[in-house]
């Protein structure tokens, strides 16, 4: 049995991306993988919608599954953790996640006030015909905000508290149950949300797990790479 991996990289990111720390290391243990640059990437920001982004990796898991992977995981880190759940719960095609340092909640970055104006702002460009312009809106990376141009129509798609990103509502959407692999850092300047938030949303499933590294945000990956191995090849079968 061939296991593939499709790795997703976080939001803000650029080649090489923190989680291509763990290609040289899937290489040498036969699982082929795939990389692609996804809307949030900093060359891109957000020039695509997030369900657009999740077709696009739907498309990526299929490739693998065509050239022969008879198993196939979705590995993102940050905002492409988020990806990688939602893609699973709401494409499906998938048969386990490997979520890395956890990133993008868009609930509580309305709740908080972070994006509460710009979703305002995005809804009512919209309403009035200007969903596909770009304007100035507010995006917020490891409490880090920061203003960009972004089309309010894509927008609203990646940071709806509503919308197709929302962890809990992707756990619970999960049908069948997948094994998954939740390693959240330790060390860093936000603390991410803890294990009741969304893991323990998702029906269980006896190779789960929910784990902390000593690592910041950006380093996890790197940090990983022996924990990941080791999931991987537990449940190859």
């Amino acid at each position: 049995m061939t296991t593939g991996v499709v790795l997703l990289h976080g939001k803000w990111d650029q080649a090489p991306f923190a989680i291509a720390a763990l290609t040289d290391a899937l290489t040498a243990a036969g699982h082929p993988w795939r990389l692609p640059t996804l809307p949030w990437a900093l060359r891109r920001l957000y020039d695509a919608s997030f369900d657009t982004a999740l077709d696009q990796i739907a498309a990526e898991a299929t490739a693998l599954r065509d050239a022969g992977c008879s198993r196939i995981i979705l590995c993102g880190h940050s905002l492409g953790a988020c990806a990688a759940l939602a893609t699973a719960a709401r494409r499906g095609g998938i048969d386990g996640l490997i979520l890395l340092a956890p990133g993008h909640f868009p609930e509580r970055l309305a709740a908080d006030g972070h994006t509460a104006a710009s979703l305002a702002t995005a809804k009512h460009a919209l309403a009035n015909g200007h969903g596909q312009t770009r304007i100035p809106l507010i995006d917020v990376h490891q409490g880090q905000p920061r203003q960009l141009r972004i089309r309010p129509d894509h927008y609203l798609s990646t940071f709806a508290p509503d919308g197709a990103a929302v962890w809990p509502d992707n756990c619970r959407r999960l049908r069948p149950p997948l094994p998954m692999l939740w390693l959240v850092e330790r060390v860093d300047g936000t603390a991410p949300p803890g294990i009741d938030y969304a893991f323990r949303q998702a029906p269980a499933h006896a190779a789960s797990r929910w784990q902390r590294i000593d690592a910041t945000h950006h380093a996890l990956p790197a940090q990983s790479v022996g924990t990941v191995l080791d999931w991987l090849h537990s449940h190859d079968g």
